[in-house]
């Protein structure tokens, strides 16, 4: 028991470590491109003093990795180890003498890193203070040449501008750690989703959804709708025959009734000539009063619209309010609104309590893609000297 314990732990403490060697290699390589792009003024820095310990700390971090071994890992694809090629980048390099060849030349020895103590980390820095090191950072000149390539005219970006558009390190890592297997794109993906940064825009509906055109309402009485009822199959049956023998493509599904009339529900949406063909059929049948059934109709959806711009007192030297029937007249007036069914009358306020000016809201006929309320939307017309919008 103690053996299989002990390995499972041995497991667990592999699983961790491999963790960890993702997290720091994820960690090193953002700060290492973060410090790329920013470039050190040498002349100012020093001045400043956030700066302070700074350089301990990154003595701290070098002498880390030589006081746990960490400078035997390999580089450049496993050709060479860390601390060869810092050796051979950074060990003092001696011309060879110009006198006496026979003279011993120095031999150029390594650099050496000694352990220095433990310092506290460094407190983090809020926004403010953060937009005071901005100035001390220059733009990285990528031609290396400033007397060959002048800087351009165009205003540079501050630093609250960049550091707007960074990606908060904590976030990515607690993303890193919860998927591991996910890449850096799509780790980039789900840190936008969580910051709420691919939000859509939310859209307002102006066209309230209403019954299928597939159906045919036909408003009667209540004695018309149960005697028609009573043989609701016969008449599928009949109106189908008289659909075929129009070469019409529409044929009746069923039949079904409510407290207004009777619904018959086809397999498309049916044309005028369709409705001129039930409605034929519906009053010719027996036990039916004709006098008290209605023209077929298809179901239609409500649209609202908001016009703007007519006066609230319309009438020359009067008080007298605009009303809802003088609003009626000015639509019947205006060709733009031909084809266009009131569905409830306009409703009007003022536009503020010391304006002369109203809004007017009315509700129209329309079908569910909208397109009677599209044809309206942005039109101009006349009320009087006034320009009224929709």
């Amino acid at each position: 028991m103690k053996r299989e314990n002990k390995i499972k732990s041995t497991i667990n403490d592999l699983d961790n470590f491999a963790s960890d060697t993702k997290n720091i290699k994820f960690s090193l390589n953002f700060l290492a491109k973060y410090i790329q792009g920013k470039q050190v003024n040498g002349n100012k820095v020093n001045d400043l003093g956030d700066f302070d310990g700074m350089g301990d700390a990154i003595w701290n971090f070098i002498s880390a990795v030589y006081a746990s071994h960490w400078d035997i890992l390999h580089t450049d694809q496993k050709t060479n180890t860390l601390r060869t090629k810092i050796s051979s980048k950074f060990t003092t390099c001696i011309p060879p003498p110009t006198g006496n060849p026979k003279k011993d030349a120095p031999k150029s020895s390594p650099v050496t890193i000694n352990k220095a103590p433990p310092f506290p980390p460094l407190p983090a820095k809020s926004k403010k203070e953060i937009n005071v090191i901005s100035k001390y950072f220059q733009a990285k000149n990528p031609s290396g040449n400033n007397a060959k390539n002048p800087p351009s005219k165009s205003t540079p970006k501050s630093y609250t501008q960049a550091a707007n558009n960074l990606v908060n390190t904590s976030d990515v890592l607690k993303i890193k750690e919860a998927f591991p297997s996910l890449n850096a794109s799509k780790i980039d993906q789900v840190n936008s989703i969580v910051n709420g940064q691919s939000k859509p825009k939310p859209r307002i509906k102006m066209t309230t959804k209403g019954p299928s055109r597939k159906q045919i309402i036909i408003p009667m009485s209540s004695d018309n709708i149960s005697s028609f009822m009573k043989n609701a199959s016969s008449n599928v049956a009949n109106l189908n025959r008289e659909l075929r023998n129009a070469k019409s493509d529409v044929l009746v599904d069923y039949i079904c009734s409510d407290n207004t009339g009777v619904i018959i529900v086809t397999n498309k949406v049916a044309q005028q000539s369709d409705l001129s063909i039930i409605d034929c059929y519906v009053k010719n049948s027996n036990d039916i009063n004709a006098l008290q059934v209605e023209d077929s109709r298809l179901p239609k959806s409500k649209s609202y619209l908001k016009i703007t711009g007519i006066p609230f007192y319309p009438f020359v030297n009067s008080q007298e309010k605009l009303s809802s029937f003088d609003v009626e007249t000015i639509l019947k007036q205006n060709h733009i609104f031909n084809n266009i069914s009131l569905a409830s009358k306009p409703r009007i306020i003022k536009v503020s309590p010391k304006s002369d000016m109203a809004i007017v809201w009315i509700d129209v006929w329309d079908v569910q893609s909208g397109q009677n309320t599209k044809l309206l939307i942005n039109r101009c017309f006349n009320v009087g000297n006034h320009i009224a919008m929709i």
